[in-house]
C-alpha cells in the first residue's frame, strides 16, 4: 500500500504541488529573497554574506566548480578514512541524499494532510516519515542470537569426508621425478677403485 500510495503520488500528487508552488511563488513575488541579499541592477541577487565555512560553490583543480553539498560529502569521505574515490562516488551519493530526504518529506506531507493540517508541516510528521523510512528501506543485521541459532542449525549437519582432494596425481611411473635410468653396481665400484 505504501508504494502504490508513493506512486499515485508521484504521478498525481506532484501536478498538485507543483500548481500549490507556482500559485506561493506568484503570491510572493516569485523568488524569496533574504534580507542579507541586496538586488543588482542586473536583476541578479548579491550572494549571501554569513559565517559559513563553506561557500555555495568552490572552485576544483580541473578550473570548475564543486556544490556545497558535494564538498561536505567529500569531507564526510575523508573523515571516515576515505582518501582514494572517483568522482562518480559524490555523485552517486549526492543522488542517494536527494532521493532519501524527497522520499522523507513527501511522507511527512502525506501525513501532514491525514492529520488536518494544511497549514504547515510539524517535527512529529517527519519524525514519523523518518522512523517509518528506516524500518521499511534500511534493514540492519538480524540480532545475535537469530545468527547464533541459524549457525547450530547449519553446524548439526557434518560435513562430508573428502577422501581425494583435487585432482589425483598420475600413477608413480608417469611422474616427473622418478628416475628414468637404473645404475649398475659394477661400474660404480670400479670408478671408484681406479681413483
Amino acid at each position: 500500500p505504501r508504494l502504490a500510495a508513493r506512486q499515485e503520488r508521484r504521478e498525481g500528487g506532484g501536478v498538485q504541488r507543483r500548481e500549490a508552488m507556482s500559485k506561493r511563488k506568484s503570491t510572493f513575488g516569485g523568488d524569496f529573497p533574504s534580507s542579507k541579499r541586496s538586488k543588482r541592477p542586473d536583476g541578479k541577487y548579491e550572494p549571501k554574506r554569513g559565517k559559513s565555512s563553506l561557500s555555495a560553490s568552490t572552485s576544483v583543480p580541473n578550473g570548475g566548480s564543486m556544490p556545497r553539498n558535494a564538498i561536505i560529502i567529500r569531507n564526510i569521505l575523508k573523515d571516515m578514512g576515505v582518501e582514494k574515490f572517483k568522482p562518480r562516488v559524490i555523485n552517486q551519493l549526492q543522488e542517494f541524499f536527494h532521493r532519501h530526504v524527497r522520499d522523507i518529506l513527501e511522507d511527512a506531507y502525506d501525513y501532514q494532510h491525514h492529520a488536518g493540517r494544511k497549514d504547515c508541516m510539524s517535527p512529529q510528521d517527519i519524525k514519523l516519515a523518518v522512523q517509518n523510512n528506516l524500518a521499511y528501506s534500511f534493514l540492519g543485521p538480524p540480532p545475535p542470537e537469530i545468527i547464533a541459532a541459524r549457525a547450530k542449525d547449519v553446524n548439526r549437519i557434518p560435513l562430508e569426508n573428502v577422501a581425494k582432494a583435487g585432482i589425483p596425481p598420475p600413477a608413480s611411473k608417469f611422474l616427473l621425478t622418478t628416475p628414468n635410468f637404473e645404475l649398475k653396481a659394477d661400474d660404480i665400484s670400479s670408478d671408484e677403485e681406479g681413483t
